[in-house]
């Protein structure tokens, strides 16, 4: 069993966006980066944070200028100094481009990852990695929440699972944190690897392996090698957490010497959950004799739950304290979020779609028993590469088999999940497809009733948030207008 060593006072999680990196000065990001000072750069001015956006930089900051989608981070040099950096690090192709003094560096990306691992191997903390095809996003928040019960530390923000975001997360770790859940992401080979490098983590986490960024990997073979180099970066007195329901996540303990320890449903997981309940947005299992009780929705997400039972029970939090972390779960924007809108419930799990989130979400509709009907609305599921229209027609087919009453569709795929919802067996009756999504909006004010429960779902690029944000301000009761006496 691990036990961290508690050397530091513990402080608020809600101050840690006060609080900085260990300070370097400029002279030692010239070192780790191999840079060179254009200008007047101060070599010993400190530097107590990193930033790639130019509206994010905080006095004693230093500003990578990243490209970015529309414009180059060279361009906000100067708004950057103006905020308060104390130096901005260039690429060296566009440092004549920069009309202020700067750091020229190689190539800015891996400048970001040099300064991030740098920051890491100062830390004292507890590294976990988790990642997966799905769930690697609830698995690390609910591993945050276990371990804040007892110890000072940093989870992954947000959706930072690349290139980018892992090295601005390990960045957010300074002295006195004890624990960093980071979370590692892929959409290509290559990626994990690279990441696992700066991460360093002892503690690896494995959720699940499934269809996932197929353009990238093209096959779920290439997807599971690649998530397996999380695994075999750990060092021998490490941990392995690994899905003992997941067969090919289960194979995974060959590629390491550390310690595995194994979780799921199956008999023979080492942290095992049995009389699992799941309904109206709780989930209750029981591990060991003791019964734990979470606020999130959907059976899939026992998995998730599990892992972060396993990585507490490891470093020794007591099973009160572990279902006390648990029950302060809150989840991700878009993922799987419970909400009223008007006299409906709406289930918005808008954030992404693969395959496995599909099914798992049309599962989680169907586990909500006091709802008059259960409605799903879909929009393409995206990035599957030449397998998109036979995973698309999947989707029809666990649909037509599901105890959800009526489903809604838009998007390019949609004539493959009605294919496969007719061909199943599924009511003619209880599917609908609309190219406009204002003709969607109109059908689903006419469709859904009081007291009904309506997942939304779609790829990143698809935008269903805004379906439900048009209809939260369709749906909203008229605000009273008072007349002033005249």
């Amino acid at each position: 069993m691990w036990h961290l060593q508690v050397v530091f006072s513990h402080t608020a999680v809600d101050d840690k966006a006060e609080l900085v990196m260990h300070p370097l000065t400029v002279k030692q990001i010239c070192e780790l980066t191999d840079g060179v000072i254009v200008g007047q750069v101060a070599p010993g001015a400190i530097i107590e944070g990193c930033v790639i956006d130019s509206r994010d930089v905080q006095p004693g900051d230093a500003f990578f200028a990243i490209q970015g989608t529309q414009q180059h981070g060279v361009s906000f040099a100067t708004t950057a100094l103006s905020a308060g950096a104390n130096v901005v690090i260039v690429d060296e192709a566009v440092s004549a481009d920069c009309l202020t003094p700067h750091i020229a560096v190689d190539d800015i990306e891996i400048a970001l990852a040099q300064v991030a691992h740098a920051n890491r191997r100062r830390s004292e903390a507890l590294v976990v990695g988790i990642t997966g095809s799905v769930g690697k996003t609830t698995a690390r928040s609910l591993i945050s929440c276990v371990l804040q019960t007892v110890h000072t530390g940093i989870e992954s923000p947000r959706n930072f699972n690349n290139c980018l975001g892992v090295p601005l997360s390990l960045l957010e770790l300074q002295e006195g944190d004890e624990f960093a859940a980071i979370e590692i992401g892929a959409s290509g080979p290559g990626e994990v690897q690279a990441l696992s490098a700066i991460a360093e983590p002892e503690f690896a986490v494995v959720t699940r392996i499934a269809p996932a960024h197929l353009h990238g990997f093209k096959s779920l073979n290439t997807v599971r090698a690649e998530k397996q180099q999380l695994v075999a970066s750990i060092p021998a007195d490490g941990v392995a957490f690994l899905n003992a329901d997941d067969s090919a996540v289960a194979a995974m303990a060959s590629a390491t010497k550390a310690r595995v320890v194994s979780f799921g449903l199956s008999e023979s997981a080492n942290v095992r959950a049995t009389e699992v309940e799941s309904e109206n947005g709780q989930l209750s299992l029981t591990v060991d004799g003791f019964r734990f009780h979470v606020p999130v929705c959907g059976r899939h997400n026992v998995t998730n739950v599990l892992a972060a039972i396993a990585v507490g029970m490891e470093i020794g939090v007591t099973p009160e304290l572990i279902n006390a972390g648990l029950q302060t779960f809150q989840p991700q924007h878009g993922r799987c979020v419970v909400s009223q809108v008007g006299d409906w419930t709406v289930i918005d799990d808008t954030y992404n779609s693969s395959p496995a989130s599909v099914a798992a979400a049309i599962q989680t509709v169907s586990e909500f028993t006091d709802n008059r009907h259960r409605i799903v609305v879909l929009s393409d599921m995206l990035d599957l590469g030449d397998q998109a229209s036979d995973l698309h027609y999947g989707i029809g087919a666990t649909l037509a088999r599901s105890a959800v009453d009526h489903v809604v569709l838009t998007g390019q795929f949609a004539d493959d999940v009605v294919e496969g919802f007719l061909s199943s067996g599924g009511n003619i009756n209880r599917i609908s497809q609309f190219a406009s999504r204002a003709l969607l909006l109109e059908i689903l004010e006419c469709l859904v009733g009081p007291g009904d429960v309506v997942l939304f779902k779609g790829s990143r690029a698809t935008a269903m948030e805004r379906v439900i944000e048009e209809l939260r301000q369709r749906l909203a009761p008229p605000q009273s207008v008072t007349r002033k006496a005249a």
